[in-house]
This record gives structure tokens, C-alpha cells and sequence, in this order.
């Protein structure tokens, strides 16, 4: 993993030792980092790191859309948190993906419809055009997916529908993503509605882009 200020110096023992510079089977790596780490996230995540991304998306989602009867799907869902900031926003539909079935495990009691198994490299468990919103928080990140990552996000999404996205600022240039978001919005894929830097694990003085796109066509 990328050096640079991350979630990993607070000794969550197997994040901190994460690299996938070397490892063929990075899937099945993150796998056992987020069993090992599922009983133990949403504290970590709220009081050694101070991540407000979950909080700070769905508020970004609220700007554009008021229908609390909107269909959502939650990419990289973990124990749900998004989940839990949707429901007390008043979103009553959203389902959740993920990779790791000892992180949803925690999300069942969050209001989702519908937990399902995220494969990394295979299409979302979901039917082109399902959903009014798509979230992914947290997940465009080191070690985790790149801007590669946008296109299904943008098959699940209805068209006019929402695509709401974080990138960790440490892998923003690296990646290329705002090449990536810029080149979909130049070829007429998504209308980029807001995009912002802001704080994202606060103690650790890590900020992230907040990005909300409309899918176009």
C-alpha cells in the first residue's frame, strides 16, 4: 500500500501490514483484512480515524435528491454506515454490496432491502438501469479500486439517475481520476454536478473528492 498517511497507523494489524504491491490474490488479502476487522470497524471508524465520508456523501446525495422513495444501491457497503446516515435522512429503498460477508453481517440491522456479495472483476449482482442513485464511499481508495470501477457504477444507474463517489486524496493523482471523470463527462456518460475536496478521516488529516455525477442517455 501507498506510504502516505492512511487509516493503517492506527494499528489495525492487518490493514497496517496490507500491500498489494506484492500479492497476486489482493481479493482474497482485503477479504481477511475485513474479517478481522468487521467487530471492531465502526469504532475504529468513529473514534481513531474520525471518518465523516458516510455522513458527508448522503448529505451530498440530499442536495440532489429529495424523493425518499428513490432506489439506491450502496457499493462497498462494510458494516453500513451509509446505510444507517440513509435512514435517518429518510431513504426507505437502498441495497448493499460488498466483499466482505463478516462486514454486512453488521449492516443487516440498517435498513438495507437486500445484502449482496460483491466480486471483485465480475459485474454488481444488479440489472442495467435499477437504480435512482448509486453510492460508493470509501471504496476508491489505496489498495482498493481505481477509476475503472466508474462503469458499473454508471450500468446499475438509471439514466438522469445519481452517482455519488469519495476518492482519498492519495490516490487521486496517481490514478488519474480526474482524467477518468473528466473523459466521461466529454464524451457525454455523466453531467458532473458537484465535486469537492473535503475531510474525510479527520484524525488523521486525510481529505477525499466528493463527486456527484448524472448519467446521461
Amino acid at each position: 500500500m501507498n506510504s502516505q498517511k492512511d487509516s493503517k497507523i492506527h494499528g489495525i494489524e492487518k490493514y497496517h501490514h496490507f500491500d498489494d504491491s506484492h500479492d497476486s490474490d489482493v481479493t482474497g488479502q482485503l477479504k481477511s483484512v475485513y474479517a478481522d476487522w468487521a467487530d471492531a470497524y465502526d469504532d475504529d471508524n468513529d473514534n481513531k480515524l474520525g471518518t465523516v465520508s458516510q455522513p458527508t456523501t448522503v448529505a451530498m446525495l440530499t442536495r440532489h435528491c429529495g424523493d425518499s422513495e428513490a432506489q439506491i444501491m450502496d457499493v462497498g457497503c462494510g458494516t453500513g454506515l451509509v446505510g444507517l446516515h440513509l435512514q435517518r435522512a429518510g431513504f426507505k429503498h437502498y441495497d448493499g454490496t460488498d466483499i466482505s460477508a463478516e462486514m454486512m453481517a453488521h449492516a443487516k440491522t440498517r435498513g438495507y432491502r437486500k445484502l449482496l456479495d460483491l466480486n471483485p472483476g465480475e459485474q454488481l449482482a444488479a440489472d442495467e438501469s435499477t437504480y435512482d442513485a448509486v453510492l460508493c464511499v470509501g471504496v476508491f481508495t489505496h489498495g482498493h479500486l481505481g477509476p475503472e470501477g466508474f462503469d458499473e457504477l454508471i450500468r446499475i444507474a438509471k439514466p438522469g439517475g445519481l452517482i455519488c463517489f469519495t476518492v482519498n486524496e492519495g490516490v487521486w493523482d496517481e490514478a488519474h481520476f480526474d482524467e477518468a471523470i473528466e473523459a466521461h463527462a466529454q464524451n457525454a456518460v455523466w453531467r458532473v454536478l458537484e465535486q469537492s475536496k473535503l475531510d474525510y478521516m479527520v484524525n488523521e488529516g486525510v481529505q477525499a473528492w466528493y463527486i456527484t455525477a448524472q448519467k446521461l442517455g
